[in-house]
């Protein structure tokens, strides 16, 4: 339920830092109580199972505690349960993942859902060029996350960004829906970083079709915002008449080097209590 305070730091962001509860242990010590599980996954991938062969498949339940103003849909202590994919190649396991994903909730009776799916990549090839500083990289990151087109378009005035720049920045906002969506995307930009991200999901989203289930699946390139240890896909659940998502995930492909092995990893979570909530709609 707790470990040192650099587990977690380390992959959550100075964003998300403040939710840790820290505490400081009699030699001294920093502590933080566990805020969420990938961090502590990947740190035993890399000491207890480094010598198993490649990929795992591994699952986790349990409590976490964050500090946050306690809302619709957020808690100070929830119950987190959770899968991850650690050394499989990056379609592969990004689609075994979100197969495992929609396979869960259609077992749990849940018949309506959408996965909005984005790509961490191209966000960061776009700001790659731009050099934003850091508070601003995160309120332009939670303006698009929230679709506040006015917010954004305001906040991007004042930086006195190019009109190109500007515009690609908001087109993020309105970049949502199916296939036409990811080559809208690519036509957008031409640099390689986010190439390479469409490039990924392009797979990602024709294996999904091969298995008929892309209709689960809506491609949004607004999904800019989550723990800072993603790389690459990102994804939140919906389901319809709930202000929140119930679920979430993505790729983590630099995690478990702040732990000394380097291997590729995605994963995705749900709260139990946020499922619960779904037999009072």
């Amino acid at each position: 339920i707790f470990d040192y305070y650099d587990v977690f730091s380390k992959g959550m962001g100075v964003e998300l830092e403040d939710t840790l509860y820290r505490f400081i242990d009699r030699e001294g010590n920093i502590l933080a109580l566990r805020p969420e599980f990938t961090s502590l996954v990947a740190k035993t991938v890399a000491t207890r199972l480094s010598d198993l062969p490649k990929p795992l498949r591994l699952c986790y339940c349990g409590e976490v505690l964050r500090y946050e103003t306690p809302r619709g849909g957020r808690q100070r202590e929830f119950f987190q349960i959770g899968v991850e994919h650690v050394g499989g190649d990056r379609i592969a396991s990004d689609v075994e993942i979100l197969r495992a994903a929609i396979e869960s909730l259609r077992n749990l009776g849940i018949k309506k859902f959408q996965i909005n799916l984005g790509e961490i990549g191209y966000f960061a090839g776009i700001v790659d060029r731009i050099k934003f500083g850091p508070e601003d990289l995160i309120k332009i990151r939670n303006l698009i996350d929230l679709k506040d087109l006015a917010g954004l378009q305001s906040e991007l005035e004042r930086l006195n960004l190019s009109e190109r720049r500007r515009q690609i920045l908001l087109s993020l906002v309105h970049l949502t829906g199916g296939q036409d969506t990811i080559q809208a995307a690519r036509q957008l930009v031409s640099n390689e970083r986010s190439h390479l991200a469409i490039d990924h999901l392009a797979g990602i989203y024709a294996e999904l079709k091969k298995h008929k289930i892309d209709q689960y699946i809506t491609i949004d390139l607004s999904e800019v915002r989550g723990m800072e240890y993603y790389t690459g896909t990102i994804f939140k659940i919906y389901v319809p008449n709930l202000g929140f998502e119930i679920g979430g995930g993505g790729r983590y492909d630099n995690l478990l080097k702040n732990f000394g092995c380097d291997y590729p990893a995605v994963g995705f979570s749900f709260s139990l209590e946020r499922l619960m909530s779904l037999e009072k709609l």
